[in-house]
């Protein structure tokens, strides 16, 4: 279900909102960059709290939390953030095309993915509008285990209980265009769940469907192209 990413047993539990931050930041060759660092809470009998932590609101939360914070007023162009120092020792950067819109990623850390990618687990995006900087937004995923990954005008994050699937509208605006995710009962039942931002009605997908549109993303994103950043010395 998850080619291409190598899914290793988490010992314990953390909070979610303590994943991704500061993770990747030390550019380690070692095996544990590719150890998965998440691990989501499991569903009690109250499933509906363990979805929220599941939510498109919860991951933007914790999107706005992990990825960097950049102050960009004083720049006119990508360059001068680099040149300004507002990309620091340690953090990345990116320059990917999404649809047909030239995108920035910054990212707070970078890791050795072990295929020739300098991979990152959180972005700040940001593209040109009327010869402009703005900001897109931020994403995250939810440990090593799922770097930043990009194909067919979609950018990809995922963790070991939910995957997103990005794209930017018209508007500039970053939206997550599909995102599935499982919960987890005391026994280790799933029950799945689909959400999306694009205003579509979604209600009547069951579990079981939901189950499928996972898995189908994740190994959209097994196929896609991890981002390869440049590394701030």
């Amino acid at each position: 279900m998850k080619n291409r990413f190598m899914v290793l047993a988490v010992v314990g539990v953390m909070a979610l909102s303590m994943v991704a931050c500061g993770s990747a930041a030390t550019n380690t060759e070692t095996e544990s960059a590719q150890v998965e660092d998440e691990a989501v809470p499991t569903a009690s009998n109250e499933a509906a709290q363990d979805l929220e932590e599941n939510s498109i609101d919860f991951i933007k939360q914790i999107s706005n939390e992990c990825a960097p914070e950049i102050d960009f007023t004083d720049c006119g162009t990508f360059t001068d953030m680099l040149n300004k120092k507002k990309i620091t020792a340690g953090m990345g950067y990116a320059n990917i095309t999404v649809g047909d819109v030239d995108v920035f990623a910054v990212t707070s850390g970078t890791y050795d993915n072990m295929d020739g990618n300098m991979a990152g687990i959180d972005a700040t995006l940001f593209t040109y509008d009327d010869g402009n900087i703005v900001e897109l937004g931020k994403i995250c995923s939810g440990g090593t285990a799922y770097p930043i990954a990009t194909k067919d005008g979609y950018i990809y994050t995922a963790s070991n209980h939910w995957v997103c699937k990005y794209v930017i509208g018209d508007d500039n605006s970053l939206q997550i265009m599909e995102k599935a995710s499982v919960v987890y009962d005391t026994d280790g039942n799933g029950t799945y769940f689909y959400e999306s931002e694009d205003g579509g009605d979604y209600s009547q997908i069951d579990s079981a469907q939901a189950e499928e549109i996972m898995n189908q993303l994740y190994d959209e994103m097994g196929a896609a192209d991890i981002i390869n950043f440049d590394t701030v010395q």
